[in-house]
């Protein structure tokens, strides 16, 4: 009987972990500072190595809320010129589920004339879902199948992305989990990790010599909404930003996140190579009454 429970509750909690991670990719507010983490062919936008590491602390006061850890970096390769290697690795904790992957990637960039550069760009890595059944609050608190296990599961991932940029402007486009693959476990393969569209422009407006007003947007698709939500075409969502730089030395912000909340951003260049910045996110959608 027991052996019957552990099996169904393993499906439930993977579907479960499904519906929540498969919906999105890690949620990024300063989406610009770390636009590498949606497309890996922008590793060959910058002619020197980048190291970025990110914490997002969703849904403040709940027990259990998102949490978000990424590292995350890539340069150049001295001996093959115009291609860049990059890695990332991130971790994130949404209640007893826990989703660690790791990638590498590999980009290769051509000159479009004097001024504009296009790349594509490679990944491939690995997803690992993780349920801690220990902490269940099971109504019968001494069975002992929920005591010190944790169901795991895993899937091979992959991505795609190509990457337009000079000094005014970027385009990009990316297609994450793109193998669509099944996530397998020992008790069931239920689930799937659903691939998702990523596009994104933006453009930078010289005002005087010292300003710069860079508004841009960032485009979300999961390419299989519709099968969830019996929504067709599947559900899109935009975030529209607007940053201000001053001396290339600090910068503020400002984004809107559709069906989601409007955001606030800051950030500050401490020395040469080292940036710091921070963003609030304020919910508009129901969550605001309790968070």
């Amino acid at each position: 009987m027991k052996k019957n429970f552990k099996i169904i509750f393993a499906v439930v909690a993977l579907m479960a972990l499904m519906k929540v991670n498969a919906q999105q990719l890690s949620l990024s507010t300063n989406y610009i500072m770390n636009a590498y983490a949606y497309n890996p062919a922008v590793s060959g936008s910058v002619p020197y190595t980048k190291v970025n590491g990110f914490y997002r602390n969703q849904w403040t006061g709940f027990e259990g809320a998102p949490q978000t850890y990424m590292l995350n970096g890539h340069g150049p390769i001295k001996k093959l010129k115009n291609a860049t290697i990059g890695g990332m690795v991130f971790s994130d904790k949404t209640g007893l589920i826990t989703t660690t992957a790791g990638y590498l990637s590999f980009a290769y960039f051509v000159n479009v004339n004097k001024k504009t550069r296009f790349g594509l760009g490679l990944q491939g890595g690995v997803n690992q879902f993780k349920v801690r059944l220990y902490d269940v609050r099971a109504y019968d608190q001494g069975d002992e199948v929920l005591t010190g296990n944790i169901l795991t599961a895993n899937a091979a991932d992959a991505g795609a992305g190509l990457y337009l940029y000079s000094d005014k402007f970027f385009i990009g486009i990316s297609d994450q989990h793109m193998m669509n693959n099944r996530v397998r476990s020992k008790y069931t393969n239920a689930g799937k990790v659903t691939p998702h569209l990523y596009g994104m422009i933006g453009y930078n407006i010289h005002a005087g010599k010292d300003v710069v007003i860079q508004p841009s947007i960032l485009v979300k698709q999961n390419r299989n909404d519709y099968k969830v939500r019996n929504v067709v075409p599947p559900l899109v969502q935009p975030e529209y930003s607007l940053k201000i730089t001053y001396k290339e030395f600090c910068w503020i912000g400002s984004s809107y996140r559709t069906r989601d909340g409007i955001n606030f951003m800051a950030g500050v260049n401490v020395i040469k190579k080292l940036s710091v910045a921070y963003s609030y996110d304020h919910s508009l959608s129901d969550i605001k009454k309790y968070n």
